[in-house]
């Protein structure tokens, strides 16, 4: 048996980098899909609520007037204030939203064991494309931490639920 000596310790090499904001592939289509059965509820709810204080005797009416609101007042919104959440802490959220650009060279061994510390954000240039992207992004965030959050809260659930009776 050999012991290392104290030089030859693993120590995790600092590198500085700059974060570039991430563009989704496919105008961030697959970012919606996994949005989709968040989104597809709230509208649910917001076109029932919409449609049971509006004047119109329609539903069909009340529908196609409330969605384009929802998504203006709810959808990008949201979607984009998660979006500045996350990306503007970036290292409580491991890098999310953004790509890593090391300023210094990095071995293709060493890829994964160094620790990035961003010297700079660049943004991408506001657009309504832009916006859409972001928000995109956003609401995923946000699908992300509703399971994370729903699966917590379950735990003290069950145990209410078994101390009942209940799943006996």
């Amino acid at each position: 048996m050999s012991q290392e000596s104290p030089s030859r310790r693993f120590q995790r090499r600092v590198v500085p980098a700059a974060l570039i904001e991430a563009t989704p592939d496919a105008g961030g289509l697959g970012y919606w899909i996994l949005a989709s059965p968040m989104l597809g509820f709230l509208a649910w709810a917001w076109v029932d609520v919409f449609a049971h204080f509006s004047p119109l005797p329609w539903y069909w009416v009340d529908a196609l007037l409330a969605v384009p609101v929802f998504v203006l007042l709810v959808v990008l919104p949201l979607g984009y204030l998660a979006h500045r959440l996350v990306t503007g802490l970036p290292g409580l959220f491991q890098h999310a939203g953004w790509d890593v650009q090391p300023l210094e060279p990095v071995e293709p061994d060493e890829l994964y064991l160094v620790r990035y510390r961003y010297q700079a954000r660049h943004r991408a240039p506001f657009s309504w494309s832009r916006l859409w992207l972001r928000a995109a992004q956003g609401w995923v965030y946000l699908e992300i931490a509703a399971i994370l959050v729903g699966g917590v809260l379950m735990i003290p659930l069950f145990f209410s639920a078994t101390e009942f009776g209940f799943g006996r």
